[in-house]
């Protein structure tokens, strides 16, 4: 089943804002929102406008194609699902994962 737009950026939202570590009041603060909308856009209760989903997508410090995990259609679809996982993982995780990689890779050289 097609997954709706607006599950899509409620969801990609809430996935955004917890691995940044912001609370729904600091994005709703950043984005200059009213109080609990983040909470009504995260659980699908709110429509968005695209004004108000670039001010959020400020507020998380995030660009188009990083929300909408946009990727090349030319690039391996292994390492693109490699990447994607690691970007869901928490940034102190996510280091140990591209040191390790990093060690890999001289070793391969």
């Amino acid at each position: 089943m097609k997954q709706s737009l607006r599950k899509y950026v409620g969801k990609r939202i809430r996935l955004l804002r917890l691995k940044k570590g912001f609370t729904q009041e600091q994005i709703e603060e950043r984005a200059d929102l009213g109080t609990n909308y983040v909470y009504k856009l995260e659980h699908l209760e709110t429509n968005i406008t695209i004004n108000t989903l670039e001010k959020v997508m400020n507020a998380l410090e995030c660009d188009i194609s990083s929300f909408f995990d946009i990727t090349k259609k030319d690039e391996n679809p292994e390492i693109v699902e490699l990447i994607s996982n690691i970007k869901n993982l928490p940034d102190n995780k996510q280091k140990e994962i591209i040191s390790a990689f990093h060690t890999i890779l001289n070793q391969v050289k």
